[in-house]
């Protein structure tokens, strides 16, 4: 008797491996995908954020006696704002604050206030306010749909 020794793939390890190799092919073009329209976008999402108007005045102010800026901000209606970023241009110095806890959903209205002392860093310039949005599981700040102020009335 002769016995057949056969040394080689089966048909069944071939497909195997062609399935495997169709996957990975797969999910290495597609992150390559999504890292080129994350570097192409900065803010892909019209936010809407801008200063809340009463009687047709922009809220925004700063008390003297307090040391603080005050604001209010509403959100638009297209997505949700994970927390703010506040730039306020003094004549002597800049100052930065990031808000977390400024969370607005969908048109949703934010009143904040951060201590800001003319003494330390001179008269208000400007002050620029920045979303942070959360678009793709990894959270953004939207620079170019930051707003800005440059006349803050006081308090």
């Amino acid at each position: 008797m002769q016995t057949l020794s056969r040394k080689g793939i089966t048909p069944l390890m071939i497909g195997f491996l062609l399935v495997s190799f169709a996957v990975a092919v797969g999910v290495v073009v597609m992150n390559l995908g999504s890292a080129e329209v994350e570097e192409e976008a900065e803010c892909a999402v019209d936010i809407g954020l801008r200063f809340s108007k009463i009687g047709g005045e922009e809220q925004v102010c700063y008390d003297a006696a307090k040391k603080i800026f005050s604001f209010s901000v509403e959100n638009g209606v297209n997505i949700d704002v994970k927390g703010i970023v506040v730039n306020i241009i003094g004549t002597q110095k800049a100052e930065s604050f990031e808000l977390n806890d400024a969370k607005m959903g969908k048109a949703g209205v934010y009143l904040g206030r951060v201590p800001f002392d003319t003494a330390v860093s001179g008269e208000i310039r400007q002050v620029k306010i920045s979303p942070k949005i959360i678009p793709y599981d990894q959270e953004q700040v939207c620079i170019d749909q930051a707003f800005v102020i440059e006349k803050v009335k006081p308090c």
